[in-house]
């Protein structure tokens, strides 16, 4: 007989059923260009603890109490543990399920009921019955389900692994930009309480003149507006810093009373930090691998689908004593024992599990184009970020130079008030023109900082240096 054949088609038949077609993330690193096209002058690695290098003592404890307290990456945590032990149920699928059983019936009889009568025998007896059985249970996984179930299962730990150290990421960068807006805010606050004061000093200085009759009431009105107007300023940015205050206590899991008081000034922008080659953000952002994951768990899903369309064959066993005498259920002579091979082979389904090969084949090709568009969406961010560094440092040293010419200016317009050489309206001005140039000096800095933290949370913040349980390495 010629077999050669036959057992080939048996081996390819299993190899087809026994792995997923799937791809991984370094097959897409085709499609990405060798380098970014906004260049990067940091060298060396990006640290995965990357809020330290702000040198802000007490950011980097608002983010550690962050982490250790906030709901959501407790939350995370739950998913991620229910993962892994979803991981271990299906695991055990691979391996025979061994049970112990025990029984004692009783059982009364009554001959008189069936018009049965013997003599010198009771009308009725009891009869007992005692086991003690151990009884196996194994699917033998031929074409490979239930070992595609354990990969699912994996994968979806994996995944969950690496959405879980993306929270804890996304929330420390949450924290480290509610901090640095909460610093601005407060300080947008204070400018604007300086303005009031300013406009005070004026409304007085005008009062005085306009009673000596140098002054004119126009000037006066005018005075008066500005200090209103700066007054509903002011109330709108303390109400602004209020909540910024509330969301940085949200986020650091405490009640949101505005209570927290952060520094007076801004963190100083660190060095630049290595961007690398846009192919290893595949490896380094937690949502990459995470898309990852889920693309590996569509082709085990794909693979579970097409072993369905096979028999499945288990093995039972079961062995003991079995004896109507309880001091005879552990005797050699009451061994009773059993074994069976089941084999089931689906015949009609209405095209169902075909439908389903489909259904999941067309799924790994949507978890395919997924991982494509996070893929873009995440190098985007990079390039984003990369570019709005330069230009961000170019608007920061502008607005520098208008913040000290602003106030230059408006020291000499007050100089020149005072000696009766300036009018009302161009110190006004100058004083408006100061402040609002120190205000967006203060947001640009805070900006810059933002930036940098989207760029460590955009080249993966350090997430290579965590484990498969989404914590960090020792």
């Amino acid at each position: 007989m010629h077999r050669t054949p036959f057992i080939t088609a048996a081996v390819l038949l299993l190899a087809g059923c026994a792995t997923d077609s799937r791809r991984t993330a370094l097959d897409f690193a085709g499609e990405l260009p060798p380098r970014w096209t906004t260049h990067s002058d940091g060298t060396g690695h990006a640290p995965a603890y990357w809020w330290h290098t702000f040198r802000d003592d007490r950011l980097s404890e608002a983010i550690g109490h962050a982490l250790a307290a906030n709901p959501d990456v407790w939350s995370a945590a739950a998913r991620l543990e229910a993962a892994w032990e979803q991981a271990k149920i299906a695991g055990a699928d691979q391996w025979p399920q061994i049970g112990l059983s025990g029984g004692l019936s009783e059982r009364q009889t009554n001959l008189a009921k069936f018009g049965v009568k013997i003599p010198n025998m009771p009308d009725s007896f009891l009869s007992q019955s005692h086991e003690l059985m151990l009884g196996a249970q194994w699917e033998i996984d031929l074409w490979g389900r239930i070992r595609a179930g354990k990969r699912l299962a994996r994968a979806n730990a994996l995944g969950r692994a690496a959405e879980f150290a993306g929270a804890r990421h996304s929330l420390a960068g949450q924290v480290a930009k509610a901090w640095m807006l909460a610093i601005e805010s407060k300080q947008q606050a204070r400018l604007a309480k300086f303005a009031v004061s300013t406009h005070e000093t004026t409304v007085a200085q005008v009062q005085a003149r306009f009673e000596q009759g140098i002054l004119s009431a126009m000037e006066l009105r005018l005075a008066k507006a500005n200090l209103a107007g700066s007054e509903a300023q002011a109330a709108d940015l303390e109400s602004v810093a209020g909540q910024s205050i509330r969301s940085l206590e949200v986020l650091l899991g405490q009640f949101p009373a505005n209570k927290l008081v952060v520094p007076e000034a801004l963190p100083l922008l660190p060095a630049a930090i290595p961007a690398g080659v846009p192919a290893q953000i595949l490896s380094r952002r937690p949502d990459l691998v995470a898309a990852e994951q889920r693309l590996f768990a569509t082709g085990a899903t794909l693979s579970r689908a097409k072993a369905s369309l096979y028999p499945q064959i288990s093995l039972t066993a079961s062995g003991g004593t079995s004896t109507s005498d309880l001091s005879g259920l552990l005797s050699g002579d009451s061994v009773v024992w059993n074994v069976a091979a089941n084999l089931t082979q689906p015949v009609f389904q209405a095209g169902r599990l075909r439908a389903n090969v489909r259904l999941q084949q067309a799924n790994l090709k949507a978890a395919e184009e997924s991982f494509r568009s996070t893929m873009l969406q995440a190098m985007g961010e990079v390039e984003n970020a990369l570019d709005a560094a330069e230009q961000l440092a170019a608007i920061d040293t502008a607005l520098g130079t208008a913040y000290e010419q602003s106030q230059a200016a408006a020291q000499t317009a007050q100089e020149r008030y005072d000696l009766g050489l300036g009018n009302l309206i161009e110190l006004l001005e100058t004083r408006r023109r100061a402040i609002t140039a120190e205000g967006r000096w203060w947001s640009a800095r805070r900006r810059q900082l933002e930036n940098r933290v989207n760029l460590h949370l955009a080249l993966g913040g350090g997430f290579e240096t965590l484990k498969k349980d989404g914590t960090a390495r020792q």
